[in-house]
Formats: structure tokens, C-alpha cells, sequence
């Protein structure tokens, strides 16, 4: 190595005799040249030039480097990051006189002791409180770190006093080069117990934000148990205060349990719903079993359309059931084939032809009708199609022995059937012996083969119910499709033959029933099971469309209940004032964020069906949000409010995570322990040396000025060349 004016050279003695060489067949190049065109001065200048530029490249491949060293003259700097979320007040931590105490009050006391003033003595010890982005109710340890590596000068460690459960932003290992190119290492004082807190806890629940009369609540919900053995405790609904309805829950250890329990309000209007966890002896954290939620219930006329080829019982016993509801607004089609459409009060002359007749029913049935001569047309199919998948329409397949449902196979609707019909066995199949429909597991935890309207404490009444002797074959259910129950009796290839499905299909729902023997369920007690089945059906289907909607408009929010940090779309469905979907029209909205900000809305027309208008927006913040949509030029208006959920990212009673902090602290040369063995991080910090001068090296090699530099030389070499008259 050889140095010079601050320059270093690296070479060996192979390298140094390989340039020498170079050079004396360089120069002996240029004298054979110069002696060839009669020893010129001109030759002889040009070849003097070319050795300088080969004897600068040589020296270039000589890895010619300027170090420079930069003292830093400000003492180090220890940034210490303190975690300020709201799983740090989890009481888990026991200081030295035996007291129980929050990690938070820990963390604090920690950082007020006399270790932090010894490592002042040698450095500036930044206290920096962090969460993340959204505020205390999440944990992002990578912002916080990388914050510290961009905002920190003349860095000597980083330290976390942290639980470690980092629950938003990048895992915080992403980091590591960063900081090992800044030679900084980070060291961590894991606050928390390694095992979670024996506790019950109702971490979730969800209420729908708006139900019809008539139509049940179901509220979801998640329990988890963090006792080492398991556990019984009751799960309790009020509403307004009173106990309306409750269920024992059975939890096995440090497990979690969800499900769902529904109840009926009995008239209309707001309602406070609490889902409170009975407490169990020895529960560390009391004040985590129970949620507050609300819902409204208005009472809404449904329309609702039974189409069928023949006045089979099952469509006779529908009829009555659906015309005697007083919140159902029912119409029929029977074609009866062969002879002229049927005709009474509540009939039309025959299926809607038209997407704005069509528009008006909530929910349609189809019986044992298809594709063909007096019965649907490819286009009554697309319209009834883009009615279910567009306009958040319900519709019911109720197939029959004449097996016309099997040609919907391959009609526009196709998709919106829940299941796969088999085509060898288009009239179904005849039992002499009753047969029943058996609930799955996530039939018996829907809320729909739920009865308790009818008086019914659990799902047991189903394996009371009267059996049925005829089914349509099915083979498969389709992916995405929800099976509630299966044959008791038929299997095939892909096992339980599905009976009752259903399927969300874009903003509708669907629903198949394979038997024609559920008004049998009225034997002995007259409408309890069948004509409360099929009103909960109905107002379930129609559930999406009267969420906000006044004449004209609807607004059809998904999710309806968002949780902040969702993305929300909203589906505007308008008419103009002709009755007829709008379309080339103009949808604009605002919606006012909880705590006052202001967000324009702009709809787009959906390309798929005329008068639908689709749109989304991201939920900031827990709190009510109001919606406010103007429509062009039918000049129609609504406005809804949603209540945006906060979301629950932090837990408390949750163990440390430390499996980050210890990676971290091995990859950057620091170190991670218990809170409990916090003085081996302080002593280490003690005896952590100054960090060393920042040392920058220039490389010649790859200065790009340089290589311009060299480029430039041979330019004005070859130009010379061509103006002395050489080749």
C-alpha cells in the first residue's frame, strides 16, 4: 500500500510488474508510430498524450482511495424508547419490595433510577415515548426505531423498555442492516410476565347497526380463556339494560371460543345492547367482559315475489305464510303450464319483464320453474340476476319433481345457485320413508334454523321436526357457498348430500332449500317453526336494502359496522323520478368524520347495471360517522350515520413478546432481557465504548466525474488522430 497527499494505493508486486509491462509496450508502441510517420511533432505530441491517458487508466485499476475521518466532537447519544400503548397497564410486574404493579408504572420508576445517571456521565440519554401511528391503541416498534435512526446524531445505542407485541407497521427485524450499517445496537428490557394473566376475556362482539321488526339480532362474539385449566362461565345480553336472553359458555384452557347469540326485539326503535362474560373466581383482569353496542329497528314493508309452475303444497303454505305477515308485501307469478297464468288477488299477469319492474321486490322465490316456452327468458334471468348481485335483492331456490331448475344450469343466474344439481337425476328422488335435514356445525351456529321466536331455547326441535319424502339431487355445494344442513339419509361422492345452503353472491344473498316438505313442519302446531323459518329468510335477504333508503335511493355501506382502519364501500342504488333506475346521472357525497373532518365522495356509475353507483372510503377513527349523498338530476337526497368500532389491537393480560427483541439484540451486537435481569442491559450500556469516527472513503474508481474526466482524454485523442491524418 502506498500513500500519498492523503491517497492510498493498494497493489501487489504481480500487479505492480503487469503495469510496468503495459507501459513499456505502450511506449513502444508510440515509438514505432512516431518513427512511421517520419518523426512529426504533431505524432509525437499525440503519442506522448495516449501514454498519459494508458498510464491514468493504470493507475485508476490501482484502486486509488481518499479516506477521511470525521471526529465527532458532540457526546454519544442513548435514545431510549419508551412503549406508552395501552397494553403496557397490564398489572403483571413486581417490583423489588414484592408489590404488583402495571408495566407502565415499571418502565417509569426504571428509568427515574440512578443507572440512567451514571450513563449520562458519558453520554445524552434521550427519553423518547412512542405507540404508533394511530395513537395508543396499537404498537409499531419499526416506526419507532426507525424514527430514532434518522432523527439520532452520533448515535451510541438504542434501548426499548417494551412489552415487545409490536402490532401494526413491519416486523421491526426488517431493520436490522440499517442498523448494523450505523453501528448501532439495540438493546431491550422486556416488560411483562412470559405467560398471559389467568383471565376471561370478551376480546370481540358485533351487532348488526340496523334490524327489520320482526327480524332477529344476531350478535357474534369471541371469549378467550387464559386459565391453565378450562372453564364455565354464562354469556348474558341486555338491551336497554334489561336481560333479555343468555347462554352458558364451556372454555378449555388458554383456548378461545366464538359463536353468536340472537334475540327478537320486540318493537322498534334504539336499543343498547350490552354483551357482558359472567366473572369466574381468580380473574386477574375484571374489566375486560363486557362490550356496549347499539342498534335500531324500524319497521319496513318487504316485497317479496313467489314464482312456481304449479300450486304444489310447499307453495300454498308459503303464500299463506308470507301473505298473512303484516310486514310483507307479497306478489305472485303461477304459469301453470299448458293453460293460462293463475289469477287472484296478489297475482300479476306474468314475471316482471323489465329491470324497473323488477327493482321494486326484496326478495324472490323460485319454484319448480326454468328456462323455456311460458316460463323465464334468458333476459328476465340476466334482470333477476344483476337484481340479486347488484341491488343486494334476496332470492330463494325452492326446486320441484318436474325438475325445471336443472335448465337455470346454464342461464345467466347459474352462478347464484348455492349448489350443483346432478344432471342424471333431473326429478329428484322419492323416499317411502321420511327423511330429515341434519343441521352441520355451521348450521347449528346460524341464526337462521335459530327458532326462538317460535319458543325454542336451542336447535334440538330440528331432529323433532316432521321428515319430508321427496329431495332434489344435488351433487356438490359450490365453493364459497355455506351448507346448514344435509340429508339424513343420501350420500354420494363428495359426501353429505347438501339440502339447505346459502351463498353471498355480490351485494344479494341466495338461499336453497332442496326438500318440497317444509309446510309439513305444521303438522301439530299449525305456523310456530314454518311460518317463523321463512319470515326470519325473508327479512335476513331483505336485511341489506333498508339499511338507509328513502324514496328512490338506498345506501348499502359494507361493512355496515367498519372498524377504524377499514376500508368502507358504499353501494348508492337510485331511481329518477319516473320510477326508473338513473342513469347518466351524477352521485355525490360527503361524509363528516367523528371528530370533524370533512371527506368529498365521488361515485362512479357501475358498468354492470344501470342506476347503481359504487364508491369507498376509509374509516379513520372510532366514533359516529355521517354519510350524506345528493343525486343529479333526480335530485334525491339521504343520509345515514355509521358507527365506526375502535380497533382492538391492544390487549391486556397478554404475555411479552420477545422473540423479535432477542433477535433484534443478536443481529445488532446488543442485548434483550426480563425486566426482572434489567441490570445486565444497564451494566452493558455502562461499558458500551464511544461509537468510532465516521469514516467516508472515496474510491476513484467509481467517481463518475473521473471516469467523465477519462472518456474526455480519449475524445480529444482520437479527434487528434483523425485531424493529423492517422487511421
Amino acid at each position: 500500500m502506498l500513500e500519498f497527499l492523503d491517497w492510498r494505493l493498494t497493489w501487489d508486486w504481480f500487479d505492480l510488474l503487469l503495469v510496468l509491462f503495459v507501459l513499456s509496450l505502450s511506449i513502444f508502441l508510440s515509438w514505432r508510430t512516431w518513427n512511421r510517420s517520419g518523426k512529426k511533432k504533431s505524432i509525437l505530441a499525440l503519442e506522448i498524450f495516449r501514454f498519459l491517458i494508458v498510464a491514468l487508466i493504470l493507475i485508476t485499476l490501482f484502486n486509488p482511495e481518499k479516506v477521511n475521518k470525521q471526529e465527532k466532537q458532540d457526546p454519544p447519544e442513548i435514545i431510549c424508547l419508551l412503549d406508552v400503548s395501552e397494553s403496557m397497564s397490564t398489572l403483571d410486574t413486581i417490583d423489588s419490595n414484592g408489590s404488583i404493579g402495571s408495566r407502565i408504572e415499571w418502565a417509569r420508576k426504571a428509568i427515574d433510577s440512578k443507572w440512567r445517571k451514571s450513563l449520562e456521565q458519558n453520554a445524552t440519554v434521550t427519553l423518547t415515548p412512542f405507540s404508533s401511528g394511530e395513537g395508543t391503541g396499537a404498537t409499531d416498534l419499526a416506526l419507532a426505531l426507525e424514527e430514532s435512526l434518522e432523527d439520532g446524531d452520533h448515535l451510541k445505542a438504542i434501548l426499548f423498555l417494551s412489552d415487545g407485541d409490536s402490532n401494526t407497521g413491519p416486523s421491526i427485524l426488517s431493520l436490522a442492516g440499517k442498523c448494523r450499517a450505523a453501528s448501532v445496537p439495540v438493546y431491550s428490557i422486556q416488560i411483562g410476565a412470559p405467560k398471559p394473566l389467568p383471565d376471561l376475556s370478551l376480546d370481540d362482539a358485533f351487532a348488526p347497526s340496523f334490524a327489520l321488526q320482526d327480524e332477529k339480532i344476531t350478535i357474534n362474539y369471541r371469549v378467550s380463556n387464559t386459565f391453565e385449566n378450562r372453564r364455565e362461565t354464562i354469556l348474558r345480553l341486555f338491551a336497554n339494560d334489561k336481560l333479555v336472553t343468555q347462554k352458558p359458555l364451556l372454555i378449555r384452557a388458554s383456548e378461545d371460543t366464538a359463536g353468536s347469540i340472537a334475540w327478537m326485539p320486540p318493537n322498534e326503535g334504539n336499543y343498547e345492547l350490552k354483551v357482558s362474560v359472567q366473572e369466574v373466581q381468580g380473574e386477574s383482569l375484571p374489566g375486560n367482559n363486557e362490550r356496549i353496542l347499539s342498534t335500531r329497528v324500524e319497521n319496513k314493508i318487504i316485497k317479496a315475489l313467489i314464482v312456481d309452475s304449479f300450486p304444489r303444497w310447499e307453495y300454498r303454505f308459503l303464500r299463506n305464510a308470507l301473505d298473512r305477515d303484516p310486514g310483507i308485501d307479497m306478489k305472485c307469478v303461477l304459469f301453470h303450464p299448458g293453460i293460462a297464468p293463475g289469477e287472484g288477488k296478489g297475482y300479476l299477469p306474468g314475471f316482471p319483464n323489465t329491470k324497473d319492474e323488477l327493482a321494486s321486490f326484496d326478495v324472490v322465490f323460485l319454484g319448480d320453474v326454468g328456462l323455456g316456452e311460458n316460463e323465464l327468458s334468458e333476459e328476465q334471468c340476466q334482470n333477476l340476476d344483476e337484481l340479486i348481485r347488484l341491488q343486494a335483492s334476496g332470492l330463494v331456490f325452492l326446486p320441484g319433481r318436474r325438475g325445471r331448475q336443472l335448465t337455470l344450469t346454464n342461464s345467466p343466474i347459474s352462478d347464484l345457485l348455492p349448489i350443483v344439481y346432478d344432471p342424471q337425476k333431473p326429478t329428484g328422488l322419492g323416499t317411502s320413508n321420511q327423511s330429515k335435514l341434519e343441521l352441520t356445525a355451521r348450521g347449528k351456529d346460524h341464526w337462521l334454523t335459530n327458532l326462538r321466536g317460535a319458543g325454542e331455547p336451542d336447535r334440538q326441535f330440528w331432529d323433532k321436526l316432521p321428515g319430508f319424502h321427496w329431495s332434489a339431487i344435488v351433487s356438490k355445494s359450490r365453493p364459497g357457498s355455506e351448507v346448514l344442513a344435509v340429508h339424513s339419509n343420501f350420500r354420494n361422492d363428495w359426501g353429505r348430500m347438501p339440502t339447505l345452503a346459502i351463498r353471498y353472491a355480490g351485494a344479494g344473498k341466495t338461499l336453497f332449500l332442496g326438500s318440497d316438505g317444509a309446510w309439513r313442519w305444521r303438522r301439530g302446531v299449525e305456523d310456530k317453526y314454518h311460518y317463523r323459518f321463512w319470515s326470519q329468510v325473508v327479512r335476513w335477504m331483505a336485511h341489506g336494502r333498508y339499511l338507509a333508503e328513502k324514496e328512490g335511493i338506498r345506501l348499502i355501506p359494507d361493512p355496515e359496522r367498519p372498524k377504524s382502519g377499514e376500508n368502507v364501500f358504499v353501494r348508492c342504488i337510485v331511481l329518477d323520478k319516473a320510477g326508473f333506475p338513473l342513469e347518466d346521472g351524477e352521485v355525490d357525497g360527503v361524509i363528516i368524520h367523528p371528530r370533524g373532518q370533512r371527506e368529498s365522495l365521488r361515485f362512479t356509475a357501475d358498468e354492470e347495471g344501470p342506476g347503481v353507483y359504487l364508491t369507498s372510503f376509509k374509516a379513520r377513527e372510532p366514533g359516529d360517522l355521517r354519510m350524506e349523498v345528493k343525486t343529479f338530476p333526480a335530485e334525491r337526497e339521504l343520509g345515514m350515520t355509521l358507527k365506526v368500532e375502535r380497533q382492538m389491537k391492544e390487549k391486556l393480560g397478554q404475555p411479552v413478546v420477545s422473540r423479535d427483541l432477542l433477535q433484534l439484540a443478536r443481529l445488532t451486537g446488543g442485548k434483550s432481557v426480563n425486566y426482572q435481569e434489567y441490570e445486565e442491559v444497564t451494566q452493558a450500556l455502562s461499558f458500551l465504548p464511544a461509537p468510532q469516527a465516521v469514516i467516508q472513503i472515496h474510491r476513484l474508481r467509481t467517481d463518475t466525474a473521473w471516469g467523465l474526466f477519462l472518456f474526455g482524454l480519449l475524445v480529444i485523442y482520437w479527434t487528434g488522430r483523425k485531424l493529423a491524418g492517422m487511421i
